[in-house]
């Protein structure tokens, strides 16, 4: 099998995106060949679609390499990305994905517009958390604003939007607000999770276990406290799973506390 980091791609001097395409296309079929880890990938990212069969790390060195063509040329790189996320594969939007990602300068307003142009495709977890990380999460960590949207996504009747809408507030760890407007965000956050908590899809429940768990890390006294105050209303039993997973990343005593409380609600 090749390397992916000896991959050479060659770009016209206007950057078509499609002449570059039809070198990433041949690029894809040498790395791919394992058939064991593209049945693997069905099993593991149900909804996946068309899956060609190559690894992440292999689709993160080609977003690199296929950075370097456009570098000094953003705008190019953008429609190479969108071109990209057109051919439909998982692999070509994983690319696409990574390839904005990469962007550090692409503008908040760029970004969110690419989150909201990319997920109605949105299928399967992976693809909804590596756009989460690229456009939606990123555009939320630079410009607080977006928090309004998320809100409204949050009572989507499509579950990837709902997770989309959660998941988004992880990258708020990347965020660099001042006191105040961070602990707004937080607030903002456990109030998308309560609303949340007891959603009938697995994925929004593990989104939401991830929510809180990552919010602890970034205001611990808030998830802590919101933790206890939940385990004492008696939660149900999808609600009392979710929490049960997120105090995991509580203290031990304040872990102990939490699992008492959920002990007392339970045994009345």
């Amino acid at each position: 099998m090749i390397d992916p980091g000896t991959i050479e791609f060659t770009a016209s001097e206007n950057g078509d995106p499609e002449q570059v395409l039809l070198q990433l296309d041949q690029a894809l079929s040498a790395l791919a060949g394992d058939e064991e880890y593209k049945l693997g990938m069905h099993t593991i990212v149900p909804g996946a679609g068309d899956v060609i069969g190559v690894r992440v790390p292999d689709l993160r060195t080609l977003a690199s390499r296929l950075a370097l063509v456009f570098k000094g040329r953003p705008a190019s790189l953008v429609a190479l990305a969108r071109a990209c996320w057109g051919r439909g594969s998982r692999e070509h939007r994983m690319i696409a994905l990574f390839t904005l990602a990469g962007m550090k300068k692409l503008p908040s307003q760029e970004r969110w517009s690419l989150a909201e142009a990319f997920l109605p495709d949105v299928q399967d977890w992976e693809t909804c958390d590596q756009l989460c990380a690229a456009l939606s999460g990123q555009a939320l960590a630079e410009n607080a604003e977006y928090m309004d949207q998320l809100e409204d996504w949050a009572g989507n009747d499509n579950f990837w939007v709902r997770r989309v809408a959660i998941v988004s507030t992880v990258l708020l760890r990347r965020g660099k607000f001042d006191r105040a407007l961070a602990r707004s965000l937080n607030e903002r956050t456990l109030r998308l999770c309560e609303r949340l908590l007891d959603d009938e899809e697995k994925y929004i429940r593990k989104a939401v276990d991830w929510a809180i768990r990552e919010l602890i890390k970034r205001d611990y006294e808030l998830g802590r406290e919101f933790l206890l105050e939940r385990a004492s209303r008696q939660p149900g039993h999808p609600e009392r799973a979710t929490l049960k997973l997120a105090a995991k990343k509580l203290h031990p005593a304040d872990q102990a506390r939490f699992l008492d409380m959920l002990a007392v609600g339970n045994s009345r």
